[in-house]
C-alpha cells in the first residue's frame, strides 16, 4: 500500500522546499531572493546571454524571466540590449551594481553550501547528485 511518509518523491520534494525557503530566509535579509539570486549567478557566469537561455539554464518558463529580469533592471542589476542582427533578441549583461552585489552574495551561497551538506562525506555528496540525477532522468523519459 502506498505511504506518502515513504515515497521519495514527497521526501525529496519536502527536503528541497526547507533548504530552499532557509535559503530565501538568508537571501531577503539583504534584500534579494534565492531566485533573483540564481539569476545573478547565470548571468555573471557569461558576459551576455539572452533571456530565453537564461531560462533555459534557470529552467523556468521565458515570462517568468522577463518579470525576474524587470524588477532586476529596475533595481540596477542588470540591462537589457537588443541584438544588433535580431531585434526580438534581448541580451542580459550585469552591471557593475549587480557584478558587486553578486559577488556580496557569494559568501552566503557558500555558506548555505556548507550548512546543508555538513556531516556528509564527498563519497556520500556524489552519490546524492547521483541518485538525484537518474530520479530527474526517470521523469524525462
Amino acid at each position: 500500500m502506498f505511504d506518502l511518509d515513504t515515497c521519495i518523491a514527497f521526501i525529496t520534494n519536502n527536503a528541497a522546499k526547507k533548504i530552499s525557503d532557509e535559503f530565501n530566509d538568508r537571501l531577503s535579509e539583504l534584500g534579494i531572493t534565492r531566485v533573483q539570486w540564481i539569476a545573478l549567478y547565470y548571468l555573471g557566469k557569461h558576459k551576455s546571454i539572452s533571456q530565453i537561455e537564461l531560462a533555459d539554464q534557470m529552467d523556468i518558463k521565458p515570462s517568468t524571466t522577463a518579470r525576474l529580469i524587470d524588477r532586476m533592471e529596475r533595481d540596477g542589476f542588470v540591462k537589457r540590449e537588443r541584438y544588433i542582427n535580431d531585434r526580438r533578441t534581448v541580451n542580459l549583461m550585469l552591471t557593475d551594481k549587480g557584478r558587486e552585489f553578486r559577488e556580496k552574495l557569494f559568501p552566503v551561497g557558500e555558506k548555505m553550501s556548507e550548512d546543508v551538506s555538513k556531516g556528509i562525506s564527498e563519497e556520500e555528496i556524489e552519490v546524492f547528485k547521483n541518485v538525484l540525477k537518474k530520479m530527474v532522468d526517470n521523469i524525462n523519459e
